[in-house]
């Protein structure tokens, strides 16, 4: 309701929340890396080393760093997913020609510190062995931080339980936001049915936009729910996946959106050609290599699913992943044969020269 009520009341209530993470995530590391150094620590803690952040350490002589290297790329990719809710309000910022950048240069350098210093402490404090709290153990993959909350925190260890639960809230403000305000801006030029364009008058917020979205990510939770427990460490999986796919088409379309602007070269040529250009094509690699890792039936926890009349199996979290891009294929051609959109999809309501006709 927060997202639906007005930005300043989703804005107030996004500080509260973060800062709740923080102040928890804060403690843990604090007291973990005292005890680390300290003369009382624990038997399972090792000592932090120069090696844990060379990013070559991937590459393994046996190759298995190099999928540890892929999937790590689309963790971080699902990682940084809320980062672009700072772009998508831009024009509901204060300053929006220049706050939306600092932002987003300050969340970055914040989520990197945050990560960091959250990875150092537990691997120091927790070790990797496969017993007890050990980060090898399979029994706390799912669930790192209760492991390690208690022993290092003790009968404060619930604090970082409230951490977890509020993080789980704020994300659902991280999703819809940007996702309500993409709907709108389709709305507004017409490759979604022009009622996603609707403002609230009072609110100043999208509404049927903000609605649908909520309704869809209630409906996808429900129907996960049905599979268990496990299907939610699918979807994850598969979210990044998905992440990649649309971050990197965003990079390659942005290089043909300022193809003439590029041509001028300087800045544009950097800033709107090659960066974006690399950015697509990392992705791509990441999507192409993640989703062939993706098709076997042991990636992920739900298993695989055989080709009926075969004995080809295909992985949980590839279908997951793949199959839902594959499905917005036929509902993207349905849509585009409406009348409404046709002028969209011919290139007529939105190209270079389109003024911008979002609501203020």
């Amino acid at each position: 309701m927060g997202s639906y009520r007005g930005i300043e009341i989703a804005h107030w209530l996004q500080n509260v929340l973060v800062g709740i993470q923080y102040l928890a995530l804060g403690v843990l590391v604090v007291v973990a890396l005292i005890a680390v150094a300290g003369p009382n620590r624990p038997d399972t803690a090792i000592p932090i080393e120069a090696s844990w952040f060379n990013p070559l350490g991937f590459f393994a002589e046996d190759g298995g760093g190099f999928a540890a290297l892929t999937e790590g790329m689309l963790l971080m990719i699902f990682i940084y997913w809320g980062w672009d809710t700072i772009l998508s309000l831009n024009e509901e910022t204060k300053e929006r020609e220049k706050t939306p950048g600092r932002a987003a240069v300050a969340a970055t350098l914040i989520l990197l510190a945050t990560y960091l210093l959250t990875t150092v402490a537990a691997i120091s404090y927790a070790g990797v062995g496969t017993d007890g709290i050990g980060l090898g153990n399979e029994d706390n993959a799912g669930d790192v931080f209760s492991a390690i909350s208690e022993p290092v925190l003790g009968d404060w260890s619930w604090i970082v339980l409230v951490a977890v639960l509020v993080s789980a809230v704020a994300s659902t403000q991280t999703t819809i936001l940007p996702a309500a305000r993409g709907t709108l801006a389709m709305g507004v030029y017409r490759a979604l049915p022009t009622q996603f364009a609707k403002i609230h008058r009072k609110y100043k917020t999208p509404t049927v936009s903000t609605m649908f979205i909520g309704g869809v990510a209630i409906v996808i939770y429900v129907l996960l729910s049905l599979l268990g427990e496990n299907a939610y460490g699918d979807v994850l999986l598969a979210i990044g996946l998905q992440i990649a796919f649309y971050y990197g088409l965003t990079a390659f379309a942005c290089v043909w959106y300022f193809r003439k602007d590029i041509a001028q070269g300087g800045k544009d040529l950097w800033i709107k050609g090659i960066l974006p250009m690399l950015g697509g094509l990392i992705l791509l690699f990441a999507f192409v290599k993640s989703a062939i890792d993706m098709w076997s039936p042991d990636y992920g926890y739900l298993g695989g699913w055989t080709v009926p009349g075969t004995s080809v199996e295909i992985g949980s979290v590839f279908l997951l992943g793949i199959g839902s891009i594959v499905l917005g294929l036929p509902i993207m051609f349905l849509i585009a044969r409406r009348q409404e959109q046709k002028p969209f999809f011919r290139g007529e309501s939105l190209h270079h020269d389109t003024p911008v006709l979002a609501p203020e």
